[in-house]
């Protein structure tokens, strides 16, 4: 088959379909950049324009129905659009897909330099079913032992299955400087819509849509590299949403089991989960018990910026149960899951988590302005061993509309810190519980709000050493006399109450305290 490209009209069979007016090649890599999403494209070329063509030898867009693709939803297209692709990665050149439906049968391979764009109304099909590996997936790598670097794929068209019979990963990338942008996945089942490992990924307004409502149907997940950002994603998927989690399984992908994730970062995305979690980091190997990896990963370094979006099963998770290694220096800013979709039970819609099999950690992580809508379950539960530093700053927990007796329960941690966040109580739910299973260490709770107490302590410290409550008001709810503001434990020591305001509290015992040593000190309402 004889590559053609937009140069002039006899490289077309001597028909006439240039694309008229000249574009730069310096145009074209721009244009390449922000994903050609502004420009409207129509079937017989790139633009619903006066057209548009490419000069010079190296300034070419291949047409897919050049290579034989049919594009008409019932043809075979998989062969025509390897060749497709295969000519993109060799010359540097936009492989691109009019309007149409491309059925396709079997994976399409993606090279080195490959570049891809869809027309709006370009839609590649994928009509079998696979297993959810990497392998399988529908668009991917040649060969994951070796990287694919400098993979676009750009465009406002889609790429999914015909239904959700027709399982597997859609796209499935590891390679360093690949940029996917404006782009849908539309239609998938039993397998992630984007895996990406490299450095220095981009994923830019993609919309992923039409999952199938179960779980293993996640939306995009990092398995592994430094430096990659997803800016103004939307992700409606069965599974987790957005994730940072490398393989755990060394039988399902050996070549990239096992990968450090650093520097990443998910900013301005939204969507929801119909059976699980909004934002993940994970370190996690979900085929097998804790300690039967050999895993030594760390997700260090990334962060979720300005998100939002629903969640049913859980909507944030930061877990260690299968690594050695840390999820460490973590942050959620400026972030919110909506929970009302929940089941009454115990998943608790915020769950930082590790396993002592593992013998791995969590470290410093931060959750600033960052809220769950609509609580069903516990708003937050913790428990370690290996947990340390984790931060809530001007955060909102309510209580659980569920049956839940606890807000927020924080256990087998060190250094766990509230500031500047506020509390919305319930009849007979208690505000934060420490140490209800083991002992924390060094618990801070400052310059926090805490409503609606009724029938229950809002603090109630159960095991701990070490203990500052400062800077905090307290207020019951209407008409409450029972409502108290503190308990302290015998098991707890250290503790410091300090300039709180219990004026609040209408019972004349609002500090239960049976701790030794004490300090309480510029408190009013006692």
């Amino acid at each position: 088959m004889t590559d053609h490209t937009a140069k002039t009209p006899s490289s077309r069979g001597g028909a006439d379909r240039r694309l008229g007016p000249v574009m730069s090649r310096r145009s074209l890599l721009f244009l390449g950049a922000v994903g050609l999403a502004s420009i409207p494209v129509a079937a017989g070329g790139p633009s619903d324009l006066p057209g548009l063509s490419l000069a010079g030898d190296e300034d070419e867009m291949l047409d897919a129905r050049d290579y034989g693709a049919r594009g008409n939803g019932t043809a075979d297209d998989t062969r025509a659009l390897q060749r497709l692709l295969d000519a993109s990665a060799r010359r540097g050149a936009v492989a691109f897909l009019p309007a149409g439906t491309y059925r396709c049968t079997a994976g399409l391979l993606l090279r080195s330099d490959v570049r891809l764009h869809l027309d709006r109304r370009a839609r590649l099909v994928k009509d079998w079913a696979a297993p959810p590996g990497m392998v399988d997936a529908f668009l991917r790598n040649a060969d994951f032992a070796a990287k694919a670097n400098r993979v676009q794929i750009t465009g406002s068209g889609s790429i999914g299955a015909r239904d959700h019979s027709r399982t597997g990963v859609v796209l499935a990338l590891y390679g360093d400087d690949v940029a996917i942008s404006g782009i849908s996945v539309d239609t998938y089942a039993g397998g992630q819509a984007v895996m990406y490992g490299g450095d220095r990924g981009r994923i830019t307004a993609v919309t992923v849509r039409n999952s199938a409502p179960e779980t293993g149907t996640g939306g995009i997940r990092v398995i592994g590299g430094e430096d990659f950002l997803g800016t103004g994603c939307h992700v409606e998927s069965g599974d987790d949403c957005f994730q940072f989690v490398p393989i755990g399984n060394p039988e399902a992908e050996p070549t990239l089991y096992n990968r450090t994730i650093s520097r990443g970062s998910f900013v301005g995305c939204t969507g929801g989960s119909s059976v699980s979690r909004f934002m993940v980091a994970l370190l996690e190997f979900t085929g097998g018990e804790p300690g039967t990896t050999d895993m030594d990963a760390s997700v260090v370094d990334c962060s979720f910026v300005d998100c939002h979006g629903s969640a049913a099963n859980r909507g944030i998770v930061v877990k260690n149960t299968h690594s050695r290694g840390a999820i460490e220096r973590i942050t959620f800013t400026d972030c919110s899951v909506d929970m009302a979709g929940a089941a009454d039970a115990s998943t608790q819609e915020i769950r930082v988590q590790t396993d002592p099999a593992s013998r791995g950690s969590i470290r410093d992580v931060v959750f600033t302005r960052t809220d769950v809508l609509h609580p069903v379950n516990s708003t937050l539960r913790a428990g370690g061993p290996n947990i340390s530093g984790l931060t809530f700053d001007g955060c909102s927990f309510t209580a659980p509309s569920g049956a839940a007796p606890m807000t927020v329960v924080v256990d087998g941690t060190d250094r766990p810190r509230f500031t500047g966040c506020t509390f919305a109580g319930a009849p007979g739910k208690r505000h934060v519980v420490a140490g209800p299973t083991a002992p924390v260490r060094e618990l801070a709770v400052e310059d926090c709000r805490f409503t609606g107490i009724d029938g229950a302590w809002a603090v109630d410290v159960l095991a701990a050493a070490g203990v500052r409550i400062a800077g905090s008001t307290f207020q019951a709810a209407a008409g409450s006399t029972t409502a108290r503001a503190i308990r302290t434990s015998p098991t707890t020591s250290g503790v410091v109450i300090q300039g709180n305001d219990f004026t609040g509290i209408s019972n004349p015992t609002p500090i239960t305290d049976r701790a030794v040593g004490t300090t309480l000190s510029g408190n009013s309402g006692l």
